[in-house]
């Protein structure tokens, strides 16, 4: 249905100057995807759906890193996709009981904290979600509108590490999801308790939302 472009924006919307008017479609276009791809995941065709994945970014397989995305419709997608392809490990909430679970980490506790380290001295790689709030005063953000305090838990893992963020954004494009990359952090020097990087990263992803609502989960339900 994607790659045969039936869901593709008509030309009347393509042509005109309304962005309110792209901006609605896209959503709603993102959305009816969203749904198709939640019910083929769970089924057989798993393994085709998968293939709309094209990380067309530049991320190094041959070092370790964090790579940041913002909370995105095609979480699912891309975790069937870093298992498929043995990606790397993903910090998520919850517990998958699948064979997800092989990939799924919580990033607390002193002990997996340890091992999430040596994962990625040992050239892994780590995705986990920047838009994550809480109720600490550490690291104040202003976020779409809102106030909130932003988790460091990317920033202070990786410069424990000592590997660099990568950000990218999932997209759904015509035919594909692909990836909007935005800028890479090297940690060589960052204090462990610094908010610099997140707080760069927090703003990069309030900018795209408010460009691209479709690309942030929270607008695609």
């Amino acid at each position: 249905m994607i790659k045969a472009g039936f869901c593709n924006a008509p030309a009347c919307i393509q042509k005109v100057a309304d962005k309110k008017l792209k901006t609605l479609h896209s959503v709603w276009y993102a959305r009816l995807v969203r749904r198709t791809i939640s019910f083929l995941v769970r089924t057989p065709a798993r393994n085709s759906i998968v293939k709309l994945i094209n990380l067309n970014v530049p991320i190094s397989r041959e070092d370790g890193c964090i790579i940041v995305i913002c909370h995105t419709p095609w979480k699912r997608l891309l975790v069937q996709w870093c298992l498929k392809e043995n990606f790397g490990l993903v910090i998520g909430g919850g517990r998958w009981n699948d064979e997800r679970a092989s990939i799924q980490k919580q990033g607390t506790g002193i002990a997996e904290l340890r091992k999430l380290i040596s994962h990625l001295q040992l050239k892994g790689r780590i995705i986990a979600t920047a838009d994550v709030f809480n109720d600490l005063n550490n690291c104040p953000v202003e976020f779409l509108g809102n106030h909130y305090n932003s988790s460091l838990f990317a920033e202070r893992l990786a410069t424990l590490a000592k590997v660099p963020i990568f950000m990218i954004i999932p997209k759904l494009s015509n035919k594909s999801i692909d990836f909007i990359s935005g800028p890479v952090f090297s940690t060589h020097g960052v204090k462990p308790k610094n908010a610099v990087i997140t707080r760069q990263i927090i703003s990069f992803f309030e900018m795209e939302i408010e460009q691209s609502p479709a690309i942030w989960s929270y607008y695609v339900k």
